[in-house]
């Protein structure tokens, strides 16, 4: 009987070892998905997935609450558009080039999503949350494209 448990968990090991990216899970309303992310594919605590995917998301879902019924709508269906949209693109890609994936993926999953129909005090509030990644050029250059698409008549 322990033969056949050791031949059981060898034969299964591969299988149980670790999921591709791609089984990482989404959601809507959780932040497993970034911490899968980093499990599967590391890039360290300056990557995507440590300095801006898990802290953002999980700062917004703590906070969802404090933002209107409209903006808590729009902030589970871009968390979702967010890691729908990584999880089909990142599939072998480097560190650098996940974090510039990621963030270029921001402006597209904001407008998709209704960004640009939220009053303005629900967008500044979002965007006060995300201060801190004003940190870095990318996210500048993301926030001007994004006010420029919310801008189109």
């Amino acid at each position: 009987m322990k033969q056949i448990l050791i031949l059981s968990a060898f034969l299964l090991l591969p299988f149980m070892a670790g999921a591709s990216p791609l089984d990482c899970p989404i959601s809507h309303e959780s932040c497993g998905f970034y911490r899968c992310m980093e499990q599967e594919a590391p890039c360290g605590k300056k990557g995507y997935w440590r300095d801006f995917g898990i802290p953002y998301c999980e700062l917004f879902v703590r906070d969802e609450a404090k933002f209107s019924p409209d903006s808590q709508i729009w902030l589970q269906d871009v968390r979702l558009c967010l890691q729908v949209r990584l999880r089909e693109t990142v599939d072998g890609l480097q560190c650098g080039e996940i974090k510039n994936k990621a963030i270029d993926d921001h402006v597209s999953c904001y407008v998709d999503t209704g960004f640009c129909q939220l009053t303005f005090r629900e967008q500044f509030k979002i965007m006060w949350y995300l201060k801190g990644a004003l940190r870095d050029y990318r996210t500048w250059r993301e926030a001007d494209l994004l006010r420029r698409a919310c801008q189109r008549p």
